[in-house]
């Protein structure tokens, strides 16, 4: 698995950079927020911290490699969490990723529907499973609750802990 790439960004399209390592460009797929990031990088190195995963159905028979980058593996793992919400997946959550990642962890850590319905992609049914996804695992009362999540070890909390701020619930004063 690719977990990193880095080299000169070629050009940034709508939905992906191309970035050249030596006598190879790859095309990156990247969330809104990335390519606003990167966009003023074009000619430069950069590196994008990647998930990869495989388009199309076994049953068609044509499966395509896929990567998709970010800035830094804090917004990486996030992504892949937001994933693993049922009915999200990596399509819809690359689309919904208009916005930081701190701010879509802010509206689901709050349980706003209606601001993540808002997200391209996500619409109210979609959001309402976030939101439940959410409800059922319970807030989060330290940074350190974050280990009880699948995936999150010290290693990564320590990695996400720049990123990461506790929020009151709705209705409670700060």
């Amino acid at each position: 698995m690719i977990t990193k790439l880095a080299g000169k960004l070629v050009r940034v399209l709508e939905s992906a950079a191309i970035i050249e390592c030596g006598d190879f460009e790859y095309e990156v797929l990247i969330p809104d927020f990335t390519r606003r990031q990167i966009s003023g990088s074009v000619g430069q190195r950069i590196s994008l911290h990647t998930i990869q995963y495989m388009e199309g159905t076994a049953m068609g028979g044509r499966m395509i490699p896929r990567l998709i980058g970010f800035a830094n593996e804090a917004e990486r793992e996030f992504f892949d969490l937001f994933c693993s919400v049922d009915g999200v997946g990596v399509k819809k959550a690359l689309r919904a990723m208009v916005r930081p990642v701190q701010d879509v962890a802010t509206m689901i850590e709050r349980q706003e529907a209606r601001q993540l319905s808002a997200l391209p992609g996500v619409g109210p049914a979609t959001a309402e499973r976030i939101v439940a996804h959410r409800e059922q695992q319970g807030p989060f009362a330290s940074h350190e609750d974050l280990l009880a999540v699948h995936g999150i070890g010290p290693v990564t909390l320590e990695r996400m802990r720049p990123y990461l701020r506790l929020i009151d619930p709705p209705g409670e004063a700060p």
